[in-house]
């Protein structure tokens, strides 16, 4: 478990390296106007494919990948920005949406019976 751990870990470090030309460091307009979730997860495959791996499995992506692909990059681009800040294409796009989209404060109390 340490050695996948290690590997894991290591990964991500090469991702999170500016050199690494991640498709989540493309912030500006044109990168957002294109984003796509297979692009990310088309990265992640080739970046950091024990991560891939295990993520898809937890997110069962091949019982519905339609469906399960935009959480899964979702988590992928959220540890990365959490490693590091410049990886924030998925951030700046929600962001984009909420503001652009008039987005309010208002919470919306669902109670489960």
């Amino acid at each position: 478990m340490e050695k996948l751990l290690s590997k894991i870990d290591s990964e991500l470090t090469e991702v999170a390296r500016r050199e690494t030309n991640s498709v989540l460091r493309n912030r500006e307009f044109p990168g957002l106007a294109t984003f796509t979730f297979e692009e990310i997860l088309s990265e992640m495959q080739s970046l950091c494919p024990n991560v891939f791996k295990i993520l898809s499995l937890m997110f069962q992506l091949d019982l519905n990948a339609e469906r399960n692909t935009p959480p899964l990059a979702l988590v992928y681009g959220m540890i990365m920005f959490r490693r590091f800040h410049e990886l924030s294409r998925i951030q700046r796009l929600n962001t984009v949406l909420l503001s652009d989209g008039n987005a309010s404060k208002e919470v919306l109390l669902l109670r489960y019976t």
